[in-house]
Order: structure tokens, then sequence, then C-alpha cells
């Protein structure tokens, strides 16, 4: 019961940017003109011309973002920590997003949230072997973002403090 209000609840506060979403991806691919116009144009015979002005600067974006890829730092930085530990805790999560193919969920993320407003990637455990309870953590990424519905009361401009999520497959 909880679970379906909060979806319910989650599926209205993001219904706007959902729909802004998929306008701007329908408008990138060149549905540029509203229906009944194209419509009314078609049928006089009159073409609807779309020139491309904005595919240049999503590519310079997320070229950008691909050139100076994000990635996971760790550093020291109370009294307890310490400068090794940090480097080895680095190289965990090196091999965690060498493992995962990490950059390929960024870039997705990004690429989504450059064309669209909004793009995630996904953090979880998978056994390490089929025998075994072993787990590794992965870094995911997430083709639609449509698929992803979180709670609308986050305060962090990450959306790192989201209480619950739902991914819709």
């Amino acid at each position: 019961h909880e679970m379906r209000e909060r979806y319910t609840y989650a599926t209205e506060a993001w219904a706007n940017n959902r729909k802004r979403f998929k306008e701007d991806i329908e408008f990138l691919a060149g549905e540029q003109w509203p229906e009944d116009i194209r419509t009314e144009r078609d049928e006089k015979g009159q073409p609807c011309l779309v020139v491309d002005k904005l595919n240049q600067y999503v590519r310079q974006v997320v070229n950008d973002s691909r050139q100076n890829r994000p990635s996971i730092k760790v550093r020291p930085v109370d009294s307890g920590a310490d400068i090794e530990t940090a480097d080895i805790l680095q190289g965990l999560c090196r091999h965690i997003e060498d493992r995962s193919d990490a950059s390929a969920a960024y870039d997705t993320a990004v690429d989504s949230a450059v064309r669209g407003g909004f793009g995630f990637i996904r953090i979880l455990t998978e056994y390490a072997h089929e025998k075994t309870f072993e787990q590794e953590i992965c870094i995911e990424r997430i083709r639609n973002p449509l698929s992803v519905v979180i709670d609308p009361d986050f305060r962090k401009a990450d959306a790192s403090d989201i209480k619950y999520a739902f991914i819709i497959d």
C-alpha cells in the first residue's frame, strides 16, 4: 500500500517534467511543428522546413563531458584519515568504475540530461559468482530515464537524499 501511494505521488509530481522531456527529445529529433499546423500545410502541399540548430550545441556539451569524464575521487579530510587509506579506497573505486564500464553510464546520463533535462545512473551490488554470496559493487547505466521515478521531495542538487525510487522495466 505504501509503495503504491509513493509511486502515485512521485508519478504525479514528475508528470510535467516527464512530458517536457518527451517534447524536448521530439523537438531535437525534428518534430518541431505543431500537429495541427503540419496537417494543414500537408493538405495545402506546403513543406514544413526544419533547420537543426540545436544538435551542434548538444554534441558540444556531451563531448566536453566525455573529454572531462566525471569520476569518483577519494580524499582524506579529517584528523583520523590518512593519504595511504585514501589511495587504497581510490584504487577500489577505480576498479569498480572500470569493471562496470562506468564511463558508458556517465555518458548516457549526461546525454539524457542535456537532451531532455535529466539522466540517471544506478549503483547496485551483484553476486560475484553463481555459487557464492559474495557481492561486488557495480555502476549501471539507465538507457531510458523515463523508466525512473524518484522521490520528488529531495533537497540536495544531486538528489542523493532521496528516500525511494522506482525503475520500471
